[in-house]
């Protein structure tokens, strides 16, 4: 098959779920803008992702397909389906791995379906690409890269691997009141806490443990300190403030939309997180960040790591990608707090000062 056609009058990229993944794939899309500049491209993704990608320039418009909600199951991949077939798609970009996002694009009846060739859904697909293995293991490569090798199948030749992300005015303006009401300024610095991690309890770090940081940072920098929860995140954010004998910032009052929280880390001086989707926000915004991992392979997001440090145990059980730890959290518990300080004074002297 010749892989490099005629450009496609209408492309839909079908976009990744996590909001990291999406912020991973920020350099296909720019890769994808620049080889099709005359091209109609739509993206389909979660409502949630909408919140992330908007305001970038490197599509003409966005599709929701709210799969965790009214669009749930086969029924909702069908109700999908039939707004796509209306739309007459010539190609589908398919960035997920997923056996659901191939059969969306099959029943959409696009002609052209791209995507590698896993998780037995090949026969969905027109152009299969084999993911890269060494014998019949498949290899861990960057997401980063494993994306621009789908743009790069299709002749387009990618010019950075650099994570991008656009803030609307409107959304600048809230962050400023934000800021404003809680009297921050520039000349201090401001460190955000990210203590959650939507995949599950296996990637979050103890409560006390980010306590005993944020209180040392304070009294050793004078720096403001803000804590902002995710959706059912509430909890361990009140417990780290408990913990603490500074007084933080802590976002509670009800939940930062991801918009409002692109802002809030543009606007600060560094990151803390577990290894979630917002520390992929601070690496598009060149912000210093200290990454707590535990359960994943560090393989997937080894990339634009410049301003990051990324705290990890090697042990026997990891990577096991356990949404929860079935023993005793080893990998996150020999994480001590110390070692995160040293990793911030490090990044503080090398980029704050």
């Amino acid at each position: 098959m010749n892989r490099v056609r005629t450009a496609p009058e209408k492309l839909l990229i079908i976009c990744p779920n996590w909001v990291g993944d999406m912020v991973m794939a920020t350099p296909a899309l720019k890769a994808m803008r620049q080889c099709y500049p005359h091209s109609s491209i739509s993206l389909l993704v979660r409502p949630y992702i909408r919140l992330v990608i908007e305001d970038l320039p490197y599509y003409d418009r966005i599709i929701e397909f709210d799969a965790k909600g009214k669009e749930r199951g086969l029924r909702g991949i069908l109700s999908c389906s039939l707004r796509l077939q209306k739309e007459r798609f010539d190609w589908a970009l398919i960035l997920p791995n997923s056996f659901s996002s191939a059969l969306l694009s099959f029943l959409s009846l696009i002609p052209r379906r791209i995507g590698y060739k896993r998780n037995m859904r090949s026969w969905m697909l027109t152009d299969r690409i084999p993911p890269a293995k060494n014998g019949i293991h498949i290899i861990p490569v960057p997401k980063v890269e494993r994306y621009l090798t789908m743009c790069s199948y299709l002749g387009c030749k990618p010019t950075s691997q650099k994570y991008e992300l656009a803030i609307s005015q409107h959304v600048e303006s809230k962050v400023d009141d934000l800021f404003q009401e809680y009297n921050l300024n520039q000349s201090t610095i401001t460190i955000v806490i990210i203590p959650g991690a939507a995949y599950g309890s296996s990637k979050c770090w103890k409560a006390g443990y980010f306590a005993q940081v944020a209180d040392q940072l304070i009294e050793k920098y004078q720096c403001h300190v803000i804590i902002v929860p995710g959706p059912d995140e509430v909890t361990i954010a009140r417990d780290i403030e408990k913990s603490m004998k500074h007084q933080p910032i802590t976002l509670t009052k009800e939940i930062v939309p991801l918009d409002i929280l692109k802002g809030i880390i543009k606007r600060s001086s560094m990151v803390i997180t577990n290894d979630t989707g917002p520390r992929h926000f601070a690496t598009a915004f060149e912000k210093p960040v200290v990454v707590i991992m535990g359960p994943t392979n560090p393989i997937y997001t080894q990339a634009n790591l410049e301003r990051t440090i990324v705290l990890r145990e090697e042990l026997d059980c990891s990577p096991c990608h356990l949404r929860e730890c079935p023993t005793n959290h080893k990998c996150m518990e020999l994480i001590t707090p110390q070692k995160v300080l040293n990793a911030c004074d490090e990044l503080i002297e090398k980029f704050l000062n």
